[in-house]
């Protein structure tokens, strides 16, 4: 729940019109008064998102530079699956200002109390405040209190400041300039006993994330293993699947999106299918020991793994070790870009080819309500949930008639947890060289 301090600061926010002035490349910095140095960004030029964000510190400042000069490279056609990650890379804290639409009810509900409360008319667009916290790999949550509504409440403050100071002045006279890669100070705002002095602060270096090794594996799986032939090079990376859920008014903390390994046969292009967890930064471990087990069920072992960064030769370096399975860290990795792009396509893209009853094809098709607004995750799942359970029926006879590519996007879908594990063997027993 936002306090009456954040309402007002938020609402003192939105009469300066700040993004009119300042584009969301022209950061300016503020000296909070933990020591820290925030980093602001000032959205809404183009009118359709208007918001404060606050990056803190040099992991802040790093996830701002991911996401900003991501986006200029999507811009010049360098747009690929790894960009479905970036916004959730973000760590900052957020002041938006939101249509009521647009939010939960609880949130419309809370800052219509505090509106009436104070005199103040929400009529026109982007008259409603929300708060939102973001954390690497987690879903944007509501800021609860503490050192999070202490930041962002000094942001709004030296944001509200600025507006003041720029009456009369033009943005260079206090060196307010687009922040490129080579930028190396930006205009840093000081509280004092008089408001704020305005000085210059050095851009951080680079951040670099560290790992912590997972938990020891199980001298016994590791054994089983170690008796499999080895064959073949497999490539792997951490996948998080972009999901979005709203701000639960109960809920203390963000959920991490769920995580899976992804892991694909250089040769073949064959995904190795293991189930998302949701619980990956408590306990690596769990995502290791199910890829293992994969390896033991399949009686297949690669000889050799490509990683894509640090962060998964961490993961399954200790393993790989015990297990004598080569291994090397290669951004260069096609074979998974290309699977990357193939899950993302069956989480968001268009599925009515997977299950289309019309006789005029050899599918299958969800069943059309006629509706035309998108399916919520609920009825995506308990679709195919139910379209699962409609192949397990089937005959060998009957499930071999359907087309292979039917039978490839069946099992691309099984990263996800949504085809049982004996589907997924008589597929490709049915289907072995034809998908």
């Amino acid at each position: 729940m936002a306090t009456e301090k954040m309402y007002d600061l938020a609402f003192q926010f939105k009469r300066t019109k700040l993004w009119k002035q300042i584009l969301e490349s022209e950061l300016f910095a503020v000296r909070l008064s933990d020591g820290e140095i925030g980093y602001c960004c000032v959205m809404g030029i183009g009118g359709e998102h208007i918001a404060l964000s606050l990056y803190v510190g040099a992991e802040g400042f790093q996830s701002y530079r991911e996401l900003v000069f991501r986006e200029t490279d999507m811009f010049t056609g360098g747009f690929n699956a790894t960009d479905a990650e970036i916004a959730f890379r973000q760590v900052c804290l957020q002041c938006s200002l939101e249509n009521k639409d647009d939010i939960e009810d609880w949130q419309a509900l809370e800052v219509r109390e505090y509106a009436k409360a104070h005199g103040i008319s929400l009529r026109g667009g982007h008259s409603f405040p929300s708060f939102s916290k973001h954390a690497r790999y987690c879903i944007p949550w509501p800021i609860r209190g503490g050192e999070d509504e202490r930041r962002i409440c000094e942001a709004l403050e030296a944001a509200v400041a600025l507006a003041k100071l720029l009456e009369g002045r033009e943005k260079a006279d206090l060196g307010i300039a687009p922040v490129y890669e080579d930028t190396k100070t930006l205009p840093l705002l000081v509280p004092g006993m008089l408001g704020y002095n305005v000085s210059r602060t050095d851009a951080p270096g680079e951040w670099i994330p560290s790992y912590e090794p997972p938990a020891g594996i199980d001298p016994e799986r590791v054994a089983e293993i170690r008796k499999l032939r080895k064959k073949g090079v497999y490539a792997c990376e951490l996948f998080r699947i972009p999901t979005m859920i709203g701000p639960d008014s109960g809920a203390e903390e963000a959920p991490s999106l769920p995580t899976l390994l992804l892991c694909v046969d250089t040769k073949s292009g064959f995904m190795v299918a293991t189930r998302p967890v949701t619980d990956y930064h408590a306990r690596p471990e769990t995502l290791r020991d199910m890829f293992v087990d994969t390896l033991v069920n399949n009686k297949e072992c690669p000889r050799a793994l490509k990683v894509r960064d640090e962060e998964v030769r961490t993961l399954l370096e200790d393993f790989c070790m015990k297990a004598g399975i080569l291994l090397s860290v290669d951004n260069e990795l096609p074979a998974l870009d290309a699977a990357r792009e193939q899950i993302l396509g069956t989480l968001f893209g268009n599925m009515d080819g997977l299950l289309d009853d019309d006789e005029d094809d050899d599918g299958f098709d969800f069943e059309d309500d006629g509706d035309d607004d998108e399916p919520d995750a609920d009825d995506m799942e308990e679709a195919i949930s139910e379209a699962m359970e409609q192949l397990m029926n089937m005959s060998d006879a009957e499930l071999k008639a359907i087309p292979p590519m039917v039978a490839r996007q069946v099992l691309d879908m099984a990263p996800f947890g949504f085809v049982p594990q004996e589907l997924q063997l008589r597929l490709r027993r049915l289907f072995k060289n034809r998908i």
